[in-house]
């Protein structure tokens, strides 16, 4: 049996649904550039940093046979994206740029390092 009234109110939970996406979409990007800086003090390193984020936060998606590009297999590749990595997924004193990993959460302080580690050049 048909209801009218059943038909209407999801109609226009859809129209509600729709419209929400689309509002939460095109707020969505990279951010603004941290301003991070390498300290003069800075260890960090691909060798006991940057691999194993990259790895546990990145390369699902970013490798050679994953969906997205760019691609960060190798420090070269890396490098070459570093503003754009900066802009997603790296914190400093200018910003906290959460865009990137999709559906995973990375603590400030592991952004923090990400954006010391690229300031610095992507040391291996």
């Amino acid at each position: 049996m048909f209801h009218p009234m059943k038909t209407n109110l999801v109609a226009r939970f859809a129209s509600v649904l729709c419209v929400t996406a689309a509002l939460v979409a095109c707020g969505s990007g990279p951010g603004d550039a941290t301003g991070s800086t390498c300290p003069t003090t800075s260890t960090l390193t691909y060798a006991n940093f940057g691999e194993a984020f990259m790895q546990d936060h990145c390369l699902a998606c970013h490798s050679a046979n994953g969906p997205e590009s760019p691609k960060f297999d190798s420090i070269a590749q890396i490098r070459a994206a570093s503003s754009d990595i900066d802009r997603s997924a790296a914190a400093g004193p200018q910003a906290v740029n959460t865009y990137m990993p999709e559906g995973s959460s990375v603590d400030e302080a592991e952004r923090r390092k990400l954006g010391e580690w690229l300031a610095c050049g992507a040391p291996e």
